[in-house]
Order: C-alpha cells, then sequence, then structure tokens
C-alpha cells in the first residue's frame, strides 16, 4: 500500500469513527462535555497502551495472545511491591521492566526455534494466569489505605481532560509511531511481516525485530496493568480477561492486516476511539453487556468486510494498470 493509499484508508477509517461519535453525542448531551471526553480517554488508556503492542506484532505477522495474563501479573506484581513499602513509581518501573523482559524471551524463543506464535502464546497466557494466582495468594491484592493518598496525582487533568494517564496513552503513541516509521528496526519489523522470506533473502535479522516486538508487547501490557491496578488500589489474579479481544479489535478496526507487514499507529488510535465511542455510548445509553458485546462484534464485522472490498477493488485497479505493460 503506498502513501496516497494509507492515507485514504486512514480518512475512510476516521471518517466513520466520526459518524460512530456524532451518532452518540447527538443521544447523549455528556459526549461533548469536557467531563465526557476526558471519562472516554481515561476508559481507552488500558486498551490503547495494550492494543499498540500487540499491533506491533501483528505487524511482524505474529500474534501476543498473553497480554492480558501478563497484565495482571504485572499488576499483582506492582500491587504487592507497593504493599511492602515500595514507592510507587519505582514499583511501576521495575513491574514494567518485568514485563519487557518476559516479552523479549518470548519473541526470542518464537524466533530460534519456529514454533507458531499463537500456540507459544496461549501456553504462556495459561502460565502467567497460574503464577498469577500464586504471587497473589489467590486473592486480591491492594494498598494499603495510608497510602492510598499517593494515587491520587492520577486523578489530576490538564486543560479538565487529559489525565496524567492519557498523557502516558498519548507519549506511547507517538514514540511507537515515531520508532516503527524512522528507525532501521521499525522497519525491519515491517520487513518480515510484509514477507519473511523476501526478507531474510535481503539479510534481514529474523531474530532481532522478533525480540523487539514482543518485548514492546510485554512492555505495554506491563503498563498497563501497572498503571491500571495502581489507579484502582488493587489487582486481582484474573483481571483483565476481556483485554485482549478488545485490544485485537482496535487494531483491526485501525487496519492493522492479521497477514502482517500493513497498518500504523494512527490507524490503531482511530480504532481505539472507534470502539470507545461506541461501547461508551452503549453503556451510557443502558444497554446490558452482552449488548455491548454484540455491537462491538458487528462492528467488527462491519470493518472487516468494508476492508476486503476496498482490497479487492484496489487489487483490481492494480490489475488494470499492470495489464497494459504486460502485453
Amino acid at each position: 500500500m503506498n502513501r496516497r493509499e494509507t492515507i485514504a484508508d486512514l480518512a475512510i477509517r476516521a471518517a466513520f469513527m466520526a459518524v460512530v461519535y456524532v451518532i452518540f453525542a447527538s443521544m447523549l448531551p455528556s459526549y461533548h462535555t469536557v467531563n465526557g471526553i476526558a471519562a472516554l480517554l481515561d476508559g481507552a488508556v488500558l486498551i490503547g497502551l495494550v492494543a499498540v503492542g500487540i499491533g506491533v506484532t501483528m505487524l511482524a505477522a505474529e500474534f501476543d495472545l498473553s497480554v492480558g495474563s501478563l497484565a495482571a501479573v504485572i499488576g499483582v506484581l506492582a500491587i504487592n511491591m507497593i504493599a511492602t513499602g515500595m514507592s510507587i513509581a519505582p514499583a511501576v518501573v521495575i513491574a514494567v521492566v518485568a514485563g519487557g523482559v518476559f516479552g523479549g524471551l518470548q519473541g526470542l524463543l518464537i524466533a530460534v526455534t519456529g514454533i507458531n506464535s499463537l500456540v507459544f502464546t496461549i501456553g504462556t497466557l495459561i502460565g502467567l494466569r497460574g503464577f498469577a494466582l500464586i504471587i497473589s495468594n489467590e486473592n486480591s491484592v491492594t494498598i494499603p489505605i495510608p497510602r492510598l493518598a499517593e494515587t491520587d496525582w492520577l486523578a489530576q487533568r490538564l486543560l479538565g481532560v487529559f489525565s496524567p494517564l492519557s498523557l502516558i496513552m498519548f507519549a506511547v503513541f507517538i514514540l511507537v509511531g515515531l520508532f516503527l516509521r524512522y528507525t532501521v528496526w521499525g522497519r525491519e519489523i515491517y520487513a518480515i511481516g510484509g514477507g519473511r522470506a523476501e526478507a531474510r533473502a535481503a539479510g534481514v535479522s529474523i531474530v532481532r525485530p522478533m525480540v523487539i516486538a514482543f518485548a514492546l508487547s510485554g512492555t505495554l501490557a506491563g503498563l498497563g496493568g501497572a498503571l491500571s491496578s495502581v489507579r484502582l488500589g488493587s489487582a486481582t489474579p484474573l483481571g483483565f480477561d476481556t483485554l485482549l479481544l478488545s485490544a485485537v479489535t482496535a487494531c483491526l478496526m485501525g487496519g492493522i492486516a492479521l497477514e502482517g507487514g500493513r497498518g500504523n499507529v494512527v490507524g490503531i488510535f482511530i480504532g481505539l476511539l472507534t470502539l470507545r465511542f461506541l461501547v461508551g455510548g452503549v453503556a451510557s445509553l443502558g444497554a446490558p453487556y452482552w449488548l455491548q458485546s454484540l455491537a462491538i462484534g458487528a462492528l467488527l464485522i462491519v470493518v472487516i468486510v468494508v476492508q476486503m472490498t476496498i482490497d479487492y477493488f484496489r487489487r483490481r485497479g492494480n490489475a488494470a494498470r499492470l495489464a497494459p505493460q504486460l502485453a
């Protein structure tokens, strides 16, 4: 997909996002208030951070199914360290680094052994959930009540809209986007996703981009799990069970290709907001949870069908342009 086609694709997705927002904003006056926008952004933080990480693995034509379990482990780990007397910032940093190291090791093992990443990360998904139960003694863990005041800064807002967590999310999107676009390592991730055999023939290392992709996924899953747990003041070993599906939905709505090598973080951000506008709107209207899930599934199917239609006509157009040259 060339630059012009990429811009057109993003414009279509942004227009679709705007339609979803306008529909719910017309029914919910709170949607276009400062507090309403702030709530939408805060609700997008966890899914957004994880979606960026899993989106990078999808660009490499891989898949990290372990993000929800890893977020739960890192959340429990961070709260445990805080409960034993460690300051919040060091506890979050140590826990997030642990998530990144685990993700990098996953990427290394997958690259070296050639195991399918879906199969491998199903195993780690199950194993990490068990580990979360062990380190939490099968109970929720909490920050001691006298120390809860240390988390008050997370509720502060810049211009009444941006919380520290939403600002962190924006920073992650920008930094990962710049990394993928302007660094050799980022271009290698696109290369192995676009064609593994071609990348090898061009001398591109397979191991390095795999390790980087999964390390980013682990780091951002850990960051989301740690920050969400600290904000809530507690963590549960069985938490974040729907996180994977929500993050993948945001990626697919944003145009990240399942076959790898196509998409960008701008698209993921558009997909994330589309998802949040839909889920937040349906929930605010008082719809039951099953209807929220149904709406997300229906929207995802519509997006996929539209994408397939666009790809079909794009291929036909490319074939028509090439036909005179081949004649």
